[in-house]
């Protein structure tokens, strides 16, 4: 049974989030901020380390052990948090079965992606996914917000501002909207979801 230690910030989260370490795991410890965190997977042998509350850049910071991590996050943090290392990035309304199923792969080091996740890096990296149709492509509604700030003339900065996001994220719902209407810049992009009613100019 793998080794888990917990990552809350919230106690209450903190308790559901131990409960499913001692039912699928060895619990070892829980910390509530990162430094915390730090020591703990120094001192011990932690196989999983179960998440919540923990940004990319905290999350990046732990290096090699970002690895063993599984984070509770809303959508639009996932691909940041993929990208610092994370072994798998679960909703927050996560099930335990779930959370069980992703503490197993990532104590045998594997990773997982989610689909919303994988299309942001697909999208990151430049790869086009194949039109399934020339219907109107189905956006997030994440990504309508940023078309709209888009069509606005927002840069990535004023968008990540404006929705409370960071500006990573900002760029990969950019890229991801650029792919999804098969667009190289954003005047095209804006063509396109112009003629398709997606967005008005």
């Amino acid at each position: 049974m793998p080794n888990i230690a917990i990552f809350a910030r919230e106690g209450a989260l903190r308790g559901a989030l131990e409960a499913v370490a001692r039912a699928h795991g060895v619990f070892v410890d829980g910390a509530s901020d990162v430094a915390a965190l730090q020591r703990l997977l120094d001192r011990h042998a932690i196989d999983v380390v179960l998440a919540e509350g923990i940004s990319a850049e905290d999350l990046a910071a732990l290096g090699d052990h970002a690895a063993r991590s599984i984070v509770l996050a809303d959508e639009e943090d996932a691909a940041d948090l993929a990208l610092a290392g994370a072994a798998a990035v679960l909703p927050r309304d996560a099930d335990v079965e779930t959370i069980r199923a992703a503490a197993t792969l990532a104590g045998r080091g594997l990773r997982l992606v989610p689909d919303h996740t994988l299309e942001r890096l697909r999208a990151l990296a430049g790869v086009e996914a194949a039109p399934a149709s020339a219907e109107a492509p189905l956006l997030t509604p994440r990504e309508r917000e940023v078309l709209v700030a888009m069509a606005d003339g927002a840069s990535n900065k004023m968008i990540a501002r404006r929705l409370g996001i960071s500006f990573h994220t900002a760029k990969f719902h950019v890229a991801s909207i650029l792919t999804k209407l098969d667009a190289e810049t954003r005047t095209e992009a804006l063509a396109r979801a112009a003629r398709m009613g997606l967005v008005m100019l």
